[in-house]
């Protein structure tokens, strides 16, 4: 269980959060992730790195033995285990993108990236925009966005970004140091 309150919008604050909240995450990428990163650069993830999701997902299915928590209401949406297992960490994460993002959003749809170096990609599963940032004591590890004429990269370390990741296709620099990415979006399947 995760238990963390930011007292103020500090460096300080969000250095806490990395150590407290983040880097106590035990995870490990699903399937699809891990095939991506295969695909993109031609080798498996490395150990340490995951990328997760924190929200909702279309597949119930997890194993014969072991099914996702059905969301009421709906037809075909389930939380992800890591939501079912940590729902106290959607209260966190909120108070983070309350402090820090320039606009207010709520917490819905979260990708947790740990070391994770995201190869060319367009996400899928994405409604409208996402905001991501950027934390942890890496150095480089740029967000690059291909627009159709050129593309830019933007530093995303303690910044939140916006930018709409189911129309453009995007990727990760390479890095040195503990990265952390947090994507914040909607999920493309109305739940209610």
């Amino acid at each position: 269980m995760f238990k963390f309150d930011f007292k103020d919008k500090s460096q300080e604050e969000i250095d806490r959060f990395v150590v407290e909240v983040l880097d106590k995450i035990k995870a490990k990428s699903g399937t699809r992730r891990k095939n991506m990163f295969r695909k993109g650069h031609n080798r498996p993830e490395p150990k340490g790195s995951f990328s997760i999701c924190y929200g909702y997902c279309n597949l119930g299915y997890l194993s014969p033995t072991k099914q996702r928590k059905k969301v009421e209401g709906t037809k075909n949406l389930y939380e992800t285990t890591f939501l079912t297992e940590h729902p106290e960490l959607k209260g966190i994460l909120q108070q983070l993108c309350d402090l820090h993002c320039p606009e207010p959003i709520q917490v819905d749809q979260v990708h947790i990236n740990k070391n994770w170096l995201s190869p060319p990609h367009k996400d899928a599963g994405n409604q409208n925009e996402s905001w991501i940032v950027g934390l942890g004591d890496y150095k480089k590890g740029e967000l690059v966005i291909e627009f159709d004429e050129f593309d830019v990269d933007y530093n995303i370390k303690n910044t939140f970004t916006k930018f709409d990741g189911s129309q453009w296709t995007h990727y990760t620099k390479d890095f040195e140091g503990t990265r952390y990415s947090i994507v914040f979006y909607q999920h493309s399947v109305n739940k209610i």
